[in-house]
């Protein structure tokens, strides 16, 4: 076999961003040690013989023994000696395993051998190792060149569609993910029925996922085959994102059959059947929340056993209140509906102390009392003794809640008539003939989805813009409140009014419309009865639903969702087009009072 010569000074044979940079860890050492800048100078022009004593020389020393070996391996290889290189490089890897350069140059050297499984073999540990620091996009271009060399490279597949799903480029992601799955399926007869079936359901929707498998070989799978089970719970996070929403339950049954006991894919099973309204599976499969050990919310250990459906009568029943602002009013009907059905002597609702006077305003009746969460999160929220407690969003399951049960007793948030009073004080004076809308843009910046799921305040201008007969009120609250200067003159900043939600509740009374991202205001003001206009990423919620512009929860929303990921400029001239004409609808019937 004919002997290839290696570049003199480092591999350059994959033209891919961390060899380009790998290439400036010997600049540096040349900067700092005139000997090595001598070596790569002497070695650069030919002068091999002169650049190995040099680079022998430094390999005495223990802080630059793995680059001069590199350096004499590239020397080896230049001479056409690939094995030995092949063996220098090694031996700088076991010494530096995380530098990038040395699983290139041996991978290159592999490859010139002709041994095309080690030289792919070297490639994956790199990708997986950069992966595993988080630098999936060093990983991916990597990812792409190992399947030039191998194409049925599970692995390859599968981690380059990882490393797309966790930079949000889902889409691209769902094609890679895909073909792991298909591979998989050429011997195990479960994963080639579910390629089929998502095949069925997105392939033509997806037609570059179809291009690629027009030219996948034929054959077995090659490389390591990782779990499946992980494989398919990453692909419905792809396919949840991307908005195939329907062709999740699929891959995630598949996985709970290979990994029953998986609290992560029973999770994301649940959150896929709701999103459908299949709420009988989804609540029961919710529950495994408190299994999957990354869920946000820990798993109180409260002195009282989990109320699971017994009779109440006689006995007091702690409900606790879990999750985000919005979940807790979403759900807080329950225990009202709890405390009706069943008939307890005391209820008690424990939620985040931004809700508490709100909420212990709206729910004044007898039986039913509502605290703050209290510091310890193993400890009831009063001194006193309760014959069961359960998690808020438990109630679901156990009172059995359906679609058709929605919405939940509507309209029950209503504020005292003192309480509207005051909120119309903190307002601006109304103008005649203009509407009051409330704006929130931004949510939680602790939330999992905030990136998504936020928008830029700059983005509404447009609509503001568009709606002459508005006068815009600002309800944001926290670090994105100041964004509102920009708009100064036109939008109304309240975040200095607002200490809590009994005080945006208050406002909200007074408001015609309320324009908001998926937030607690948005469940607030839909709670309360008024018009919503709820601005949506494209990755949808499971409370949404699928492709709908309604909401079973809330009458009187009208939802706008991204028609593409990161596509808010569809949802802005979807909501200018609704506003606009309501303006319509409010000139020929008059101006408001």
């Amino acid at each position: 076999m004919a002997k290839k010569a290696m570049s003199a000074s480092n591999n350059t044979d994959l033209s891919i961003p961390i060899v380009e940079r790998s290439g400036a860890v010997l600049m540096e050492i040349a900067r700092r040690v005139p000997a090595f800048a001598q070596g790569l100078h002497l070695q650069s022009t030919g002068q091999l013989d002169q650049a190995r004593s040099v680079f022998l020389q430094l390999a005495e020393r223990p802080e630059l023994t793995a680059p001069a070996l590199h350096q004499l391996g590239v020397i080896a290889a230049f001479q056409g000696d690939n094995g030995r290189a092949a063996g220098l490089f090694e031996h700088a890897m076991k010494l530096e395993p995380a530098e990038p350069l040395y699983y290139c140059s041996l991978g290159t050297v592999f490859e010139r051998m002709g041994d095309l499984p080690r030289a792919v073999a070297t490639m994956v540990n790199l990708a997986v190792m950069l992966q595993t620091q988080g630098k999936h996009d060093d990983a991916i271009p990597l990812y792409r060149r190992i399947l030039q060399l191998s194409p049925l490279n599970y692995s390859a597949w599968v981690n380059m569609g990882t490393g797309m799903a966790w930079t949000n480029r889902s889409r691209e992601a769902v094609v890679p993910l895909m073909i792991g799955v298909i591979l998989f399926g050429r011997f195990l007869p479960e994963a080639r029925e579910l390629g089929e079936r998502l095949l069925a359901d997105i392939g033509d929707r997806l037609p570059e996922l179809t291009a690629a498998l027009a030219v996948l070989p034929d054959g077995l799978p090659e490389g390591r085959l990782e779990r499946l089970e992980e494989v398919l719970q990453t692909l419905d996070k792809a396919l949840r994102t991307a908005g195939f929403i329907d062709a999740t339950a699929a891959s995630l049954t598949v996985a709970l059959k290979l990994a029953p006991g998986n609290a992560l894919a029973r999770w994301n099973h649940a959150l896929s059947c709701l999103a459908r309204g299949d709420y009988a599976q989804g609540w029961a499969d919710y529950e495994w929340r408190w299994v999957w050990d990354q869920f946000p919310e820990p798993r109180r250990m409260l002195g009282a056993p989990q109320w699971r459906g017994e009779e109440l009568t006689g006995k007091r029943i702690y409900v606790w209140g879990e999750q985000g602002f919005g979940d807790i009013l979403q759900f807080t009907p329950l225990a009202q509906i709890l405390a009706d059905r069943y008939g307890p002597d005391d209820v008690v609702l424990e939620v985040s102390a931004p809700l508490v006077r709100m909420l212990s305003a709206v729910l004044d009746r007898p039986g039913l009392r509502v605290i703050s969460r209290p510091d310890h999160p193993h400890r009831f929220g009063v001194e006193e003794s309760f014959d069961y407690h359960i998690p808020l969003l438990s109630l679901p399951h156990f009172l059995s809640l359906r679609v058709p049960d929605l919405p939940l007793l509507p309209g029950w948030l209503q504020l005292p008539a003192e309480e509207i009073a005051r909120g119309d004080t903190l307002l601006p004076p109304a103008q005649p003939g203009k509407r009051r809308i409330g704006v929130v843009w931004a949510g939680r910046p602790q939330h999992s989805e905030d990136a998504r799921r936020s928008l830029p305040l700059a983005l509404l201008g447009s609509v503001m813009d568009a709606i002459p007969d508005a006068q815009w009120i600002s309800l944001q609250v926290g670090d994105r409140a100041g964004d509102a200067l920009a708009f100064r003159g036109r939008l109304h900043d309240m975040s200095g009014q607002l200490q809590d939600f009994l005080d945006t509740a208050a406002v909200i009374a007074n408001l015609d419309h309320v324009v908001a991202v998926d937030t607690g205001v948005a469940h607030l003001a839909g709670s309360m009865g008024k018009p919503v206009s709820l601005l949506l990423a494209h990755s949808v919620d499971w409370r949404w639903e699928i492709g709908t512009t309604g909401s079973p929860w809330y009458p009187n929303h009208r939802i706008h969702r991204q028609s593409a990921l990161g596509d808010w400029a569809s949802v802005i001239n979807s909501l200018r087009a609704e506003h606009a004409a309501l303006t319509v609808q409010a000139v020929s019937s008059g101006p408001y009072s």
